[in-house]
């Protein structure tokens, strides 16, 4: 089975849609989609998502599971100068700049990633509640093969949300998935559930945030949810 992850398009946060230039990506993001043999498509019932899923679902002529557990994540922090910030938007200066680096056994301990550790499991739950219904039930950090599967599932969200589901499926510490990686909107990140024994499979990652599909069109590729300066 293939993971399709899918950020959605440039958004437009206060009309709670995705931008015009958020549309071409959308589009674009379809006519790529329409040969990549989708099966499935699931999506956060938030608009952006929806409104960015709608495009590839008219094209395939599937019709979309929402899933109400992919929607962005609303876990707040502040940063330093006392401004509320997205906990997946610390500065990495700040996660790396602490030793020992945040681990399975660390993390719940220390602020202020403590106040996130029961959100946390509550996105591993849901994960493993949708996994389980595709065929696949974990244990540990490795998945039972209940139902094998070929089939390529597409699931349109949001990059917080993204990021954090990442962290679970790869087995890595969600603060230092969220000061390392960005989904660029529109972007496709791949996960292989590899099976190579007829009982296990384990979640690889083949992509993470391509956009070739931009690439194609001569579209360019929105920076929102960088927080650097960009040149």
């Amino acid at each position: 089975m293939r993971i399709l992850l899918i950020r959605h398009a440039d958004p437009d946060y206060p009309n709670d849609t995705i931008t015009a230039a958020g549309h071409l990506e959308a589009e674009a993001l379809a006519d790529y989609l329409q040969h990549a043999g989708v099966d499935r498509i699931y999506s956060s019932p938030i608009n952006r998502a929806v409104h960015t899923m709608k495009y590839t679902a008219d094209r395939l002529g599937i019709e979309p599971m929402y899933e109400p557990w992919t929607r962005e994540l609303n876990w707040p922090t502040l940063d330093e100068e006392g401004n509320a910030i997205a906990g997946w938007d610390i500065p990495g200066e700040k996660v790396r700049g602490e030793r020992p680096y945040p681990d399975h056994g660390i993390w719940p301990e220390r602020q202020p990633y403590k106040d996130y550790a029961h959100l946390y499991e509550t996105i591993k739950a849901d994960s493993d509640e949708f996994l389980q219904r595709l065929g696949f039930e974990r244990e540990d950090g490795r998945y039972r093969i209940v139902t094998p599967s070929e089939e390529t599932i597409a699931v349109f969200c949001h990059m917080g949300f993204g990021l954090t589901w990442l962290s679970h499926l790869l087995e890595l510490p969600f603060p230092l998935v969220w000061s390392s990686f960005w989904l660029p909107p529109s972007s496709i990140t791949t996960i292989l559930f590899e099976e190579r024994s007829k009982s296990w499979a384990v979640p690889r990652c083949l992509g993470l945030g391509q956009v070739t599909h931009l690439d194609r069109k001569g579209l360019p590729v929105s920076p929102m949810g960088l927080k650097a300066n960009l040149k």
